[in-house]
């Protein structure tokens, strides 16, 4: 399976995006691919290093070639604020990963802002 970029680099914090990662099939059996989608805060030092915000399950036969969409909105850029004691959206910048699992060899990354 292969993916290739995004090109979407910003939203305000009660919008969403939607990442479309393409993926095809390279094998010569029909498999089954998740695309997982980490974020990772650049501008808050407690945030945790990425954080799992979403995924999609593709099934493809050899050679077939499709596109994953994973939606992000407000909540998925959500980290405690201990000045409200809850979770809010926090602008700023931010790094999204995507790609076939959590290692940092099989992610690609866009930066990202929250205004």
């Amino acid at each position: 399976f292969g993916s290739k970029g995004l090109a979407y680099v910003q939203m305000k914090a009660d919008g969403s995006v939607t990442l479309t990662v393409p993926v095809t099939n390279t094998g010569d059996r029909e498999g089954t691919e998740t695309i997982q989608v980490y974020v990772k805060a650049l501008d808050y030092a407690e945030a945790p290093i990425k954080d799992l915000r979403g995924f999609a399950k593709l099934s493809l036969k050899p050679g077939e070639s499709a596109k994953a969409e994973i939606v992000l909105d407000g909540e998925s850029f959500q980290y405690y604020d201990p000045s409200i004691d809850e979770l809010s959206t926090k602008p700023g910048r931010y790094q999204i990963f995507y790609g076939t699992s959590s290692l940092d060899k099989d992610l690609k990354s866009i930066e990202f802002v929250v205004k």
